[in-house]
């Protein structure tokens, strides 16, 4: 036999002679140093021992070729050719990203557009890849625009790298010698999807399963996007692919390449999108049986494939037939536009103005902090910026101000700059404006707190807070052009203390003197009632029931696809009441009840 001593990691499955039969080969499972080994004895076989590289995962094959020189072929994959002297006459590693042991760091935005991934082991050398804006970034910012998958909130166990996971106790159903190796649960709490070396699976809470899809390689790591409609999962081939919740089915897939720079996306109907040094990469194959080479076409010698603007679409409609149609509608809209001159494209536009505050001004305020105020108003205009182009033709325009930007000066200067756009737009817009943070009530007056806010004592706040008959009387500028929804989660626990006392805000006083003509106010809570924040949704209860509502049937009460100003508030009140066992209850001040949203479902 060999010299075995201290080879104890993994397996030597593959073995082989040279062709004058002097040496014996061995590699397969075995890992040193994160890389798996060669081994080769001398002698054929009693003699010394030496290695040899091999990939950086399971060697598959060892064939000898003339002279000594060994062909090495990895499940990296990597195939290369190595001198008897250990000596690499050339390689071609692999041509994708590793997303080994990324299962807890996959980050995925509330929409699902925005992915934060690794290109190798272990989350090194992170990147950002924004579907929207189709960008590639390497090191992404720490903005709390993605999270990480939810793997707590139900009693499952031993689902990782193991063939018998479990919830409650009782056994999960997968295929003999399936291996779990990634999780994710849903922001509910009432599903969860794993991810394993053949299928990807989903399961109620019960653990009933849901639906299982085929994968293109082991699910190294999965995550579910915060308004619950996108499962994202990372797979040995190098693609991150997105799947529809409600039954698995893959609408996108993403490919970075090694080189950090270059990507390629597309549907599994063809339609694709790429970067500059990327478009010959992808190819139909179109096999010719046992005995013949297969036929490869580029996919960008077909025409009309193509689209990048489709693709976001496809996340947004959850299918890609309705997502062509939208791009052809607005690629016309945007020709009509030209044509005649005009200054927006036709049919109607949501104007959309989100203010989420966590960390106030540390030197003048520093007792008011909020855990997801920030991710609130960042998460809700993804959601509506996502699902609600198929309803606004003359499309959104999207402001976000969140903490040190949502000062006085910025929160002014944006509504001011909503009013002048819907002043140079038609009739039939909608105006969003969503505020998330603290409030105030002062001898009786309202005051909604910007971040440079001075919370030091009553003067102070107000001549830094907003007043709320400062802030209607700019709504009513909005009102003149259109419709105006206002969103207010200004009740937060730990609000304004100074000497000992607290300066409550009125949520029912909020709502009545924010409304108006054309104004529609929705508070997050009733009176004096407080507003929750909440780990496990990672959002206050306010903003996790607008989200819930676009994809919820329950928010389209009319069941034509629509979400009616009554429809949202009687689905927030009822959802809200719900996340806080009944002790919030949002209250809607309704001046119009038409069509505000487009339902996901």
């Amino acid at each position: 036999a060999p010299n075995l001593i201290g080879i104890e990691n993994g397996n030597l499955g593959r073995v082989a002679w040279s062709r004058d039969g002097r040496t014996l080969f061995a590699a397969g499972g075995h890992w040193e140093n994160d890389a798996r080994s060669v081994f080769a004895w001398s002698n054929g076989g009693a003699g010394a021992r030496h290695i040899l590289p091999g990939g950086l995962d399971t060697v598959m094959s060892l064939v000898p070729l003339p002279g000594g020189d060994l062909l090495v072929a990895a499940a990296d994959p990597l195939l290369a050719r190595v001198g008897a002297d250990g000596t690499t006459r050339w390689s071609h590693p692999a041509p994708k990203a590793d997303f080994r042991n990324q299962r807890g760091s996959l980050s995925v935005s509330a929409d699902g557009s925005v992915v934060d991934f690794a290109f190798l082991e272990w989350g090194k050398q992170g990147a950002r890849f924004d579907m929207a804006t189709r960008q590639l970034r390497l090191a992404p910012p720490a903005d709390r625009r993605t999270a990480p998958p939810r793997q707590n909130g139900l009693p499952i166990r031993d689902w990782l790298d193991t063939t018998h996971p479990t919830l409650d106790g009782r056994p999960l159903q997968l295929y003999a010698y399936e291996t779990s190796r990634s999780i994710a649960i849903h922001p509910k709490d009432d599903r969860f999807v794993l991810g394993a070396d053949w299928f990807l699976r989903a399961f109620d809470a019960k653990g009933a399963p849901l639906w299982t899809r085929p994968t293109p390689g082991v699910a190294w790591a999965v995550n579910i996007s915060g308004d619950g409609r996108l499962v994202v999962a990372a797979y040995n081939d190098g693609t991150i692919r997105w799947h529809r919740m409600s039954d698995g089915a893959e609408l996108l897939a993403f490919m970075p390449l090694p080189d950090r720079t270059n990507w390629v996306a597309w549907t599994p109907e063809g339609f694709y999108a790429a970067s500059a040094g990327a478009h010959g990469v992808l190819r139909w194959l179109v096999n010719r049986g046992w005995d013949a080479a297969a036929e490869t076409v580029p996919i960008e010698d077909i025409a009309g494939s193509y689209r990048p603007t489709v693709l976001p679409l496809v996340l947004q409609e959850l299918e890609t037939p309705r997502a062509v149609g939208l791009a052809v509608m607005a690629e016309l809209s945007h020709e009509i536009q030209i044509r005649t001159h005009s200054a927006v494209p036709p049919g109607a536009r949501l104007h959309l103005l989100t203010i989420g505050i966590s960390a106030y001004n540390p030197d003048y305020a520093r007792t008011l902090r909020l855990h997801y105020a920030d991710r609130d108003a960042s998460d809700l205009a993804s959601a509506i910026t996502s699902t609600q182009g198929s309803l606004y033709a003359g499309g959104i325009r999207e402001m976000v101000l969140l903490n040190q930007d949502a000062n006085r000066a910025g929160i002014l200067r944006a509504l001011a700059t909503m009013r002048s756009e819907m002043a140079a737009s038609q009739p039939g817009d909608l105006a969003v404006v969503h505020f998330s943070g603290h409030g105030a009530m002062i001898d009786g007056r309202l005051y909604l707190l910007p971040y440079d806010v001075d919370a030091r004592d009553p003067v102070a706040i107000t001549d830094k807070g907003i007043a709320i008959d400062d802030l209607r009387a700019r709504l009513l500028d909005l009102a003149q052009y259109g419709r105006v929804l206002v969103l207010l989660d200004a009740c937060h626990a730990g609000a304004t203390t100074m000497d000992g006392a607290t300066l409550a805000m009125d949520s029912t006083k909020l709502r009545t003197g924010l409304a108006a003509a054309n104004v529609t106010v929705l508070t997050s809570s009733s009176g004096l009632e407080l507003s929750r924040e909440n780990a496990q949704w990672q959002h206050g209860a306010f903003t996790r029931a607008l989200l819930d509502a676009f994809d919820n049937p329950a928010a389209d009460t009319d069941r034509n696809g629509l979400i009616s100003t009554n429809g949202l508030a009687h689905f927030v009140v009822n959802d809200v009441e719900t996340l806080t066992n009944g002790t919030q209850h949002p209250e809607m001040e309704i001046r119009f009840d038409t069509t505000v949203f487009a339902s996901g479902e």
